[in-house]
Formats: structure tokens, sequence, C-alpha cells
């Protein structure tokens, strides 16, 4: 069901859940988002409670909190609780689903040139084990290009490895085409959402992934520290053994036996900030509440916005690709240091970041671009902050 649009009083209404407003002109979104105030309380709350009756005894009387991480983001994603993992960051949670899928020397794995340069670790460190790391062609507006997937998945290909978003210039890969590609092979299907969670609705049933991995400090409007992953029941019996297991995601049957659990639950590990973990499922019921169809048409609208007026400033270029664009807007400004900029802009009391091509040798790299300044778009922002970050441009120069 299409949720609500976020009308201008709805918007007033999250903005004064939003304590961060008051302070700054938040247009860090794509790196860590302001919290709403539930997110924040449950989270003091909870270490409130560790520090009067003790870390363990907490988790007992705030379980109804802890449970909220499941169920809530099994609504968000439209998959069953038992197939979600939480995990303390992204990055962990996408390297544990990589390290479940079999792979031999000899194996193909085709990645999107949008990748972060974590996951390119873990495609260098298999290249080293034989296995072939092939990037996946665009087309000219950047997006990987279907026919060329079609073409090269064979029986060898055991993965497909996308971006959801690219990070550095906030494009929107269609991974629901590549899902229903890769669907008709044997080979697994990994996204990295980090950047669309919480900014788009996001159904891994129509995504027809096998893995999903997204952070909570992002659009998710999350603490810091939380992270989940999401693994298709379906394939669950087939994965490979992961490296680091504990009690969470196994049990000791006997002196020389153990059994990972019968679910997502054998991705995780038992020691995380609960407190955190609380807070992350005020999060995701956060999003779900708010509505990510309305999160969608307005984070378009404001991010649209920007760019046109950024088209109109003397000497910026967008660096933006793709048909379908993101909240995440990237620009460059002729002679102008990125960081110095980013510095000049937060003195004025507006965050962005910075973002250069060590992140990206497979995206910024081959555009011949050294770096970018990032603005990410919230649907708690407004068209009055866009035009005050133009004018906070104009001055920082």
């Amino acid at each position: 069901m299409k949720s609500e649009p976020l009308t201008e009083s709805r918007v007033e209404a999250l903005r004064a859940e939003t304590p961060g407003v008051e302070h700054v002109l938040h247009l860090n979104n794509a790196g860590s988002s302001l919290p709403p105030q539930a997110v924040l309380d449950t989270c003091i709350d909870y270490l409130t409670v560790e520090a009067q009756i003790g870390g363990y005894e907490a988790i007992e009387r705030k379980s109804a909190e802890l449970e909220r991480v499941a169920t809530a983001g099994a609504q968000l994603l439209n998959c069953a609780p038992t197939e979600l993992a939480f995990a303390t960051s992204a990055a962990l949670a996408w390297w544990r689903s990589f390290e479940a899928v079999p792979l031999e020397a000899g194996d193909r794995v085709l990645i999107s040139s949008t990748e972060y340069q974590s996951n390119a670790f873990a495609f260098i460190q298999a290249a080293e084990r034989g296995v072939e790391v092939e990037v996946l062609p665009a087309t000219e507006s950047g997006e990987i290009d279907l026919d060329a997937l079609r073409s090269m998945i064979d029986e060898r290909v055991k993965l497909v490895a996308v971006t959801h978003i690219a990070m550095t210039n906030g494009m929107v890969q269609p991974v629901a085409d590549i899902g229903a590609i890769v669907a008709d092979s044997d080979a697994y299907y990994l996204l990295d959402s980090c950047q669309a969670v919480g900014q788009l609705p996001v159904d891994v049933q129509e995504l027809k992934c096998d893995f999903l991995s997204f952070t909570g400090r992002k659009f998710m409007r999350g603490p810091r520290g939380t992270a989940m992953l999401y693994v298709n029941a379906d394939i669950m019996d087939n994965l490979a053994d992961t490296t680091y297991i504990d009690g969470q995601s196994a049990q000791w049957v006997d002196a020389e036996t153990y059994q990972y659990a019968p679910n997502a639950q054998r991705f995780e590990l038992g020691e995380v900030s609960f407190a955190a973990k609380a807070g992350f499922g005020v999060a995701l019921d956060y999003a779900v509440r708010v509505g990510m169809d309305g999160a969608a048409e307005r984070i378009a609208m404001l991010s649209t916005l920007l760019r046109g007026q950024l088209d109109e400033l003397d000497g910026v270029r967008v660096r933006d690709t793709g048909q379908h664009q993101s909240g995440i807007v990237t620009f460059s400004i002729g002679g102008t240091d990125p960081v110095a900029l980013q510095a000049n802009l937060r003195a004025r009391g507006v965050n962005t970041s910075v973002l250069t091509s060590e992140l990206s040798h497979l995206d910024l790299a081959p555009r011949g671009v050294d770096a970018v300044l990032r603005a990410g778009v919230h649907y708690f922002n407004t068209a009055e902050e866009i035009s005050t970050f133009i004018r906070a441009i104009g001055e920082s120069r």
C-alpha cells in the first residue's frame, strides 16, 4: 500500500521531533543523519536501565524493544523477521554475507562500478584466491547495462554484487531488473543498500535479492554502530561456513560439534551495544510510520531543487550520473578545494561531506574526478534550507 505524502504540516511535525535541526543545517544524511528524539530517548533510557539494574538484566526487561528490530525491519523490507540479522556495521553485515557465498578458484563474480572501498577489499582478496571478479559494463548514463549482464551470466557466475545507490554520484541502479535477470541463474544476488533504505521503498521480494545490507546511521536516522542484514531463507542451507561465530550465531552441541542457528541469526554476534540496538528498532519503526513512498517523493523534490539551483551557480558542476537519481547530490567547483569549502560551510552551520577518488576507484577516478562535495538531503530538510545552502556556498568560495 502506498504511504501518504509528506505534507508541509507533517514535515513540520517531523522537524519538531528532530532536535538537531535547531542547531545545524544538516545535509550530511548520506554520511550520518539526525536521529529523531524518540531514538535518542530510547538509547539514553536503555543505558540508564543498564546502569541501574545490570546489563544482562536490562536485556530481559527491555526484550520487547530489542525484538522490535526484527519485527519493524521485516515490515520495512517485506520479509520474515527470521530472515534479518542485526550487525554493528553495514560493512560487517556485507562481509559476513559475502564470505557465506561458496566461492572457489575459477568462479566468477560480477560487480558494479560504484562499489564502496570495504566491498572492494573483499573482491581483491577473492581475486587473489583465483576468483574472477569482473566489473559490469555501464550504459552511457552510468547504470549497469542489463543486456551485458544477461550475456555475461553463465554457470561459472556464482555472485552478482551491486551497490543500490552510488555514494559518489547518487545514481540509483535498476536493482529490480537486475534481480529478475539473476533469478534465472544459479548465482546469488547481494545488494549493498546502505544509501537506499530510509530514502526509498525497498521490498526484497520485488528485488529478488538473496542478501541485502544497510546501516542504521544514514537515511534510516538510527544510532551509529547499528546495521541490518537480510538473508533469503531459501538459501540458508546452501551457504558456506563463516569464519567468526559465537554463542549467538551457533550452538555448541558437544565437545567437537557445533550447529549454526537455523535462520539469519547465524550472522549475528552476541556482544553489541544493546542501547544502540534498541534505538535502531525505534528508527526502523519510525521509518515505517513516516512511509517510504512519501519520503522518497519529498527527497526527490528537494534534491531536484538543489541540483537546479547548483546549476545556476557559476563554476559549479553537478557530478551526478544515471537516469534515476537520489537524495545524494555531488558537485565540484572549479578552482575551489572541496575540503576547504566543506570547512567553511561547517563554520556557517552547514554539514556536508567530501568524497575522494580513493573511496571509489571504479567510479570517480575513471571519470577524471579527484573529489566531490556531497550533500545528502532528507525528508526533514526544507526548500528554505536549500536556498540557505546555496547562499552559504557563495559566501564560502
